[in-house]
C-alpha cells in the first residue's frame, strides 16, 4: 500500500510539473503559438513534426529535449501504478487470467511504448538540422500505441463491467 501511495503521489506530481508549470507544456506551446507538441497527439508526420520544431526554434526544442528526459522517469511511475491497482482490481472483483493480463499488461504496455516514443524522438532531436523521417513514423506509431493502451488501461474495468451486466463469461 505504501508504494501504491508513494507511486500516486509521484504520479500527480509529474502531473502538475509537466501541465502547470513552467518548466512543461505550457511553455512548449506558447513556444509552439498554440500547437501541441507531436508526443501529446495520437498521430503526427514527419513534415508537420519537423515544421512544429522549426517554430519552436532553438529554445523550443531545447525545451521540449529537457521535458522529453524528464519522461524518461514518468511512464515507470504510471505503468507501475496503474499495474498495482489493475491488479488490486482483478483481486477485488475476482477477474478472470485473461481479464487479469490485459487489465495489468495494458498500463506496462503504454508506459514501455511511451519508452520508445522517448528515446526516437531524443533522436530525432539529436539529429538535428538532419532530417530522419522514418524515425518520426516510428515515433508516430509508438505514440499511438501508447494512447490506446492507456485508455485501455481506464477501460478494461467498464469493459469488464459491462460484460457482466451482459451475462458475458468473465
Amino acid at each position: 500500500m505504501l508504494i501504491t501511495v508513494a507511486l500516486a503521489i509521484a504520479f500527480v506530481g509529474f502531473l502538475i510539473l509537466f501541465w502547470l508549470t513552467p518548466i512543461g507544456v505550457p511553455t512548449l506551446k506558447r513556444l509552439g503559438r498554440g500547437e501541441m507538441s507531436p508526443d501529446l497527439r495520437f498521430r503526427y508526420g514527419p513534415e508537420e513534426t519537423y515544421r512544429l520544431l522549426g517554430v519552436y526554434g532553438p529554445a523550443g526544442v531545447a525545451h521540449w529535449r529537457r521535458m522529453l528526459m524528464l519522461d524518461m522517469i514518468f511512464p515507470g511511475i504510471y505503468a507501475a501504478l496503474f499495474a498495482m491497482l489493475a491488479s488490486a482490481w482483478a483481486d477485488w472483483i475476482g477477474a478472470g487470467p485473461a481479464w487479469r493480463v490485459v487489465a495489468v499488461g495494458a498500463p506496462i504496455l503504454a508506459g514501455a511504448s511511451d519508452y520508445v516514443e522517448n528515446v526516437l524522438l531524443l533522436g530525432i532531436l539529436r539529429a538535428l538540422p538532419q532530417r530522419v523521417p522514418g524515425a518520426v513514423i516510428a515515433a508516430s506509431r509508438f505514440t499511438s500505441a501508447k494512447f490506446i493502451f492507456s485508455h485501455l488501461t481506464l477501460a478494461v474495468p467498464l469493459l469488464h463491467w459491462g460484460a457482466t451486466r451482459m451475462g458475458w463469461p468473465v
